[in-house]
């Protein structure tokens, strides 16, 4: 978080906030942290608050109507578990959380990449089910600009080799945008002289570091038994590794080649 604030205001006899008022900061040199988060394909933002000095912890989620992207606007008729064409608004704090009802304004939301939050303005208001008293807050936050996604790219050669036992072997090269260890698999297969059909399955694992292609190698495992031969053959070929930053797999186009087979 580069610099956030969370101001919350319960009145007297709210079960959330205890009829107190709450003030987080974060940023440089704060013992509070916050994190936001969106997920659902960006219908709901999720802010989590914690009071390094107390322990207090805060959450708000804010949702638009199922199937329909949250975007700067006012949403009323909020709860926390919302009918079908409602918003969703949902805020725990220090004492607990309820079953709830309100409303949220959000003033701007830059949202980024994999869930990523790069800014926020939002105010909203909750009371429980069936408590007049309730609360209401509001949260500012900024982030850096997200980081840029890893991406892969992934080649083979147009020559490869098969052994005296019929076991052939491919090579090629990765490209990455982040430091990774990246897998590259794949199948080989060949109609050889006899009309049979060689089948192989291969693997092999290599660091990748940005701007270099990193090379890589691997020997194919036959399977069904039947060997290859000196000749052309057909590779299917990909990559994946995981990415750093926001921690899913990524995985290249499954790409073919024919590749020439040349005795080792």
């Amino acid at each position: 978080m580069e610099s956030g604030t969370f101001d919350v205001v319960s009145e007297v006899g709210d079960p959330v906030g205890g009829g107190y008022s709450y003030s987080y900061t974060d940023g440089e040199g704060s013992a509070d942290a916050m994190y936001a988060g969106w997920d659902n394909d960006g219908n709901q933002i999720t802010v989590i608050v914690q009071d390094g000095a107390s322990g207090d912890r805060w959450s708000v989620v804010m949702g638009a109507e199922y199937g329909k992207q949250l975007a700067p606007g006012t949403y009323t008729g909020a709860a926390d578990t919302p009918t079908l064409g409602a918003p969703k608004l949902s805020v725990s704090g220090t004492f607990y959380g309820c079953e709830s009802e309100g409303s949220f304004t959000i003033d701007r939301l830059v949202l980024g990449p994999r869930g990523y939050v790069e800014a926020l303005d939002a105010s909203f208001e909750q009371n429980c089910e069936g408590t007049d008293p309730g609360l209401t807050g509001q949260v500012h936050l900024t982030n850096p600009l997200p980081p840029a996604e890893l991406t892969l790219g992934v080649d083979i050669a147009a020559s490869g080799t098969v052994g005296a036992s019929g076991k052939p072997a491919v090579h090629g090269t990765v490209t990455c945008t982040e430091p990774v260890n990246v897998l590259v698999n794949g199948s080989i297969d060949q109609v050889v002289a006899k009309g049979g059909l060689a089948t192989a399955s291969y693997y092999t694992r290599v660091d990748c570091t940005p701007g270099t292609p990193a090379a890589w190698a691997a020997d194919g495992t036959i399977v069904g038994g039947v060997p290859f031969e000196r000749g052309d053959a057909t590779v299917e070929f990909k990559a994946q590794a995981t990415d750093p930053v926001y921690e899913h797999t990524v995985v290249t186009d499954l790409g073919t080649a024919n590749v020439s087979l040349r005795k080792s």
